[in-house]
């Protein structure tokens, strides 16, 4: 037999094992770094990236700082874009995560990049839906929130407005997470929760600068509270004291860096919202059944009315639940006259118990509620009852029975000795705050002209009777809040108040809360739909085919010769694009030759006109000239003849 010999290629030598593995792993670097030097190259040019934040804020001469501008500006747009601004978050374009991490870096640039990055994260984070894989970037942004707040914002002596948005920003996200939490979605992200329980613990020593604004204070004791009940109880272990210790070194650095994309070591596979595991106490679960039944329109939505739990644990120590309870009865009563009975009962139950924290901040919350309704309210008349209430109004507003912002603008000081003397400020900046945000927004809207004329008037009334300062100061934390006052002089068709419509305050994400909260802690609402009974079918006779008719063609006569002549002048081709350019060219020209020609025309007429009037001119002196030699001529003679000789 043959034999067959088969040759041995020893590509890396006779080496050992150990050399083998590192030569691979050489191999395999220089790889690595070939395709880093290529995707750099084919970087996109508007990502935004660290050096480029850098760049930004250290340009110091004119046209690096316009060209700065111009580059961020197109970041902008390319983020607007892929955060869905005008598809409602959704869409094949559109991917939030992304959007949402580029925004919070363009947020570290200075000036007016800053605050148009903060519109549209707010926009954004108040109209896209809610998804399971927002949750890191929420996470990224809940901490770059609260390093904003307890390093940059405790500098400053004065409130900015660009504070205000940031701490707007992050009630919105710690909102999400919340209701994240509540279908038990934020359980996998450990390592995230730790970091944000880290970040937490600085937050309540700076509560105290905000007492005098409790819009704002409503949204740091919000983040505090909400963020407790996420991180739960953490335990200390060796891994997270060294995890700590590195973030302490991180958070001195900045925390906004490019790296924190990466620190947040989330599953990779995130829980799908069908999985129905839901956390949600026995008052919210019914403020969400009312929103269910006045959306299907189902009935019986007058009992769930009636013995509603929130009457009884409003003002309970949890006052979490409550608030978000507000929350959904308030979008219920976007569409129900009931649903805002019922709220304007709950309202005047928190004015008359006004005292503790968590009361003060469920009244500001419905002050914003109500003003929310006066906007975006489903009829005039539940606008009308919103802004003006229910019931007789009268000079003391704290007898009414269900007082709109009219009247809880009107709220008196205290004067019992049992009463809290510092808590009724509390309903009245409130109540300014909201129709000062309801007036800015309704400016230019002729549909709206009424109400707005009717807050605006009562506004300006108020600040001529109001001896606080605090209150007085919650108009300009308003105009602040919708980038600055109102111009009197810009026409109303401009574009300014739809950008303030827009970047206004909570709008879509109530109706988005009760909607994934109906999903996912409540069972699917099917209508029951009676059908009509179906009738036996009866057998079906088969028929004989029919006899095929013969078709019998019709011998066409012949056209004459006129009429052959009138088809083919009918079926003539049209003149091709350049026939048709030519003649048109020649038009024009025809047209500027005939125009040209008519003003020749009339100019020569006008010189031909002076001429005549010259030579007439002329003329006229000539024979008054002739006239006064013959007259001189005359009186010689008789002079003459008078002489004797």
């Amino acid at each position: 037999m043959p034999l067959f010999k088969i040759p041995i290629v020893h590509r890396f030598g006779i080496i050992s094992h150990a050399d083998h593995l590192l030569i691979e792993k050489s191999i395999a670097e220089e790889t690595q770094k070939l395709s880093n030097t290529k995707n750099a190259a084919r970087r996109n040019p508007f990502e935004v990236t660290e050096q480029f934040i850098q760049q930004f804020n250290h340009a110091k001469e004119r046209k690096e700082k316009e060209q700065m501008i111009d580059v961020a500006r197109k970041m902008l747009t390319r983020n607007k874009r892929k955060a869905g601004l005008n598809a409602m978050g959704s869409g094949n374009h559109v991917n939030l995560p992304l959007a949402w991490t580029e925004l919070a870096f363009l947020v570290q640039c200075k000036e007016k990049i800053q605050e148009e990055a903060l519109d549209i994260l707010l926009i954004s984070l108040d109209q896209a839906p809610l998804h399971p894989d927002q949750i890191p970037v929420l996470f990224f942004l809940a901490e770059s929130v609260l390093y904003w707040i307890c390093t940059d914002a405790v500098k400053q002596s004065y409130l900015y407005a660009c504070e205000v948005k940031i701490i707007k920003l992050g009630f919105l996200t710690f909102l999400r997470l919340f209701i994240f939490h509540l279908t038990g979605l934020v359980q996998a992200f450990k390592e995230c929760i730790f970091r944000l329980h880290t970040y937490l613990e600085g937050l309540p020593e700076r509560e105290t600068c905000y007492q005098s604004f409790p819009n704002i204070l409503l949204g740091v004791r919000f983040i505090i509270t909400t963020g407790e009940i996420i991180c739960g109880s953490v335990k200390s272990n060796e891994e997270y004291c060294q995890r700590t210790g590195d973030l302490v070194e991180d958070v001195n650095k900045n925390v906004c860096r490019l790296q924190v994309r990466t620190t947040c070591r989330c599953p990779r596979q995130v829980p799908e919202p069908q999985q129905k595991v839901c956390n949600i106490s026995p008052v919210l679960r019914e403020c969400l059944l009312v929103w269910i039944y006045v959306k299907h329109k189902i009935q019986h939505l007058d009992d769930i009315l009636k013995h509603l739990l929130l009457r009884e644990k409003l003002c309970n120590t949890d006052w979490i639940d409550s608030a978000l309870g507000l929350l959904l009865l308030g979008e219920a009563a976007k569409m129900n006259m009931a649903c805002l009975k019922v709220l304007t009962e709950l309202g005047t139950t928190l004015v008359s118990r006004v005292g503790s924290n968590n009361i003060k901040q469920l009244i500001h919350l419905y002050c914003c509620i109500l003003g929310d309704i006066c906007l975006y309210g489903s009829t005039s008349e539940i606008q009308k009852a919103a802004l003006n209430g229910y019931g007789n109004s009268s000079k003391s507003p704290n007898g009414t029975n269900a007082p709109g912002l009219l009247q809880l603008l009107q709220v008196q000081p205290a004067t019992a000795p049992g009463d809290d003397q510092d808590s009724n400020w509390w309903i009245r900046y409130g109540a300014a705050y909201s129709l000062a945000k309801f007036c800015h927004i309704l400016y230019g809207d002729k549909n709206q002209k009424g109400l707005r004329n009717a807050a605006w008037d009562a506004l300006q009334k108020h600040q001529t009777l109001e001896q606080d300062t605090q209150v007085l100061g919650a108009i300009k934390v308003a105009e602040a809040e919708l980038n600055g006052p109102i111009n009197p002089f810009i026409s109303g068709s401009s574009k300014t108040s739809t950008s303030l419509r827009n970047s206004v305050a909570v709008h879509f994400l109530g109706w988005r809360i009760a909607s994934v909260l109906s999903q996912l802690c409540l069972p699917p609402v099917v209508p029951y739909t009676i059908f009509p009974r179906m009738l036996p079918q009866r057998p079906i006779r088969s028929r004989s085919p029919l006899p095929k008719q013969v078709n019998i063609e019709k011998k066409v006569a012949r056209l004459s010769l006129r009429q052959e002549i009138t088809l083919a002048q009918d079926y003539e081709l049209l003149p091709d694009f350049n026939t048709r350019t030519n003649f048109n060219l020649r038009r024009i020209v025809e047209d500027q030759w005939r125009k040209e020609l008519q003003a020749e025309m009339k100019k020569k007429e006008k010189e031909r006109e002076l001429q005549l009037h010259e030579k007439q001119k002329i003329e006229a002196e000539d024979f008054s000239e002739m006239i006064k030699r013959k007259e001189e001529k005359l009186h010689k003679k008789s002079i003459l003849s008078e002489v004797p000789s």
